[in-house]
């Protein structure tokens, strides 16, 4: 069976950054799916998704290559980066459970910092490989 592990993943990784004080002290629950319009900064959204599938007799798993953008306004990107910092100290090498499953590892590829084109927003963009494993022995 050839498993999507998406949804149960986006699930987790928001739970996850919501349960650390600092983030929720920052962003309270503004982690967003499709952004709504006029939304408060700081934020974070999901962006782009890629599943791998890893199959072969026996083997059920996917590579999931997740995207976090976090969003804020201010005149320098330290506030930026410093959210930056906490979403990867949240999720690198994070346990997260699954409702079916098992994660294997999460574990940061990159993270870089931006501005945005409009000159008021800073963007920091943290590209996650997930592999996960949909046969639990």
């Amino acid at each position: 069976m050839l498993t999507d592990p998406t949804q149960p993943l986006l699930t987790a990784i928001r739970d996850r950054l919501l349960s650390v004080g600092e983030i929720r002290a920052l962003i309270e629950d503004r982690v967003f799916d499709r952004i709504p319009n006029g939304p408060t900064f700081p934020y974070v959204s999901f962006g782009e998704i890629q599943v791998i599938p890893e199959t072969a007799e026996g083997i059920d798993a996917t590579q999931t290559f997740v995207v976090l953008h976090a969003w804020d306004r201010f005149k320098s990107s330290s506030a930026t980066r410093s959210l930056a910092r906490l979403i990867i100290a949240a999720l690198h090498d994070a346990d997260l459970t699954l409702p079916e499953g098992r994660l294997q590892s999460l574990l940061l590829q990159s993270s870089r910092t931006l501005p945005d084109p409009d000159g008021l927003t800073m963007h920091a963009v943290l590209t996650f490989d997930i592999l996960t494993d949909a046969n639990v022995a």
